[in-house]
């Protein structure tokens, strides 16, 4: 898992110039004010163009370079004397120096998104950095690195009573609604034959039929403990669960979530909250 979690950060392909493209068209047909709502107010506004802005600030350090070569220098010459020419021949060190030095400086670059409103009042074209500030809250729309933690209370199926647990993800988008993502689960429970626990660590394809519901599902390596922490066993299995948003502001979601997982001899899962950004 080590290895494997920062790889899939690495397969979102799905950002930069062809996410901004849909966050641009998601927007087209919508009124004034609800991208007013959604972004704050505009930098710049007239009745037909609502300009949006913001800065970053790029600091360049100062650098400099030194270059110092030494060759072996020889000198023949012939010298005139009182008795005549004789010849001198001189060996030493020849050292060539150079470098330069580079001032550091300090750049603004701004940044801004353009929104075309039409006599309806509402957008008829997009163009800019619209990625920045992002879809409709409504939009089935999700790019980039996703992530997120969720706890709650799981069990095993060889215990009655559940006890807390939870799991972490992280993975990267692929399209605008399906993703690949690293999934770590672990449920514990209780009985009256004493505790148990188990763990699931897999890889998971997760779609979202509709913008607030999510489903995931992939192959997974299970461990788990039967009660008083005997028999451990590790198996091939699967993870499996869905989610679904109930608060969601921009790319910031708190779901409500079940996932589980099972393989020979063993399943589990839990039920809780979790805190996602997608």
């Amino acid at each position: 898992m080590r290895i494997a979690i920062p790889a899939l950060c690495l397969v979102g392909c799905y950002t930069g110039a062809p996410a901004n493209r849909d966050v641009s068209t998601s927007w087209l047909g919508r009124t004034r004010l609800e991208i007013e709502d959604r972004w704050g107010q505009p930098a710049a506004r007239d009745p037909q163009l609502l300009t949006w802005t913001f800065s970053r600030t790029q600091l360049e350090l100062p650098s400099g370079e030194l270059h110092v070569e030494a060759r072996p220098a020889v000198l023949d010459a012939g010298v005139v004397g009182p008795n005549g020419a004789a010849a001198v021949h001189a060996e030493g060190t020849l050292l060539h120096v150079a470098g330069g030095f580079h001032p550091g400086s300090v750049m603004t670059v701004t940044t801004a998104a353009v929104a075309s409103i039409d006599p309806a009042d509402r957008i008829s074209a997009m163009d800019g950095a619209a990625l920045h500030w992002g879809p409709p809250n409504d939009a089935n729309l999700h790019w980039g690195t996703i992530f997120g933690a969720h706890v709650g209370m799981g069990r095993l199926d060889t215990t009655g009573t559940p006890l807390p647990s939870g799991g972490v993800y992280v993975g990267g988008m692929l399209t605008p609604t399906l993703g690949l993502a690293g999934m770590y689960e672990l449920a514990a429970g209780t009985s009256d034959t004493g505790s148990a626990m188990g763990m699931a660590a897999g890889v998971a394809a997760v779609y979202w039929p509709v913008n607030r519901l999510s489903i995931h599902a992939g192959p997974a390596l299970l461990l788990a403990w039967d009660p008083g922490f005997e028999g451990a066993r590790l198996r091939p299995g699967a993870v499996a669960g869905a989610s679904y948003a109930v608060i969601k502001v921009g790319v910031l979601a708190l779901d409500v979530r079940v996932d589980l997982a099972a393989g020979p001899s063993t399943a589990f899962g839990t039920a809780g909250i979790g805190i996602n950004v997608n």
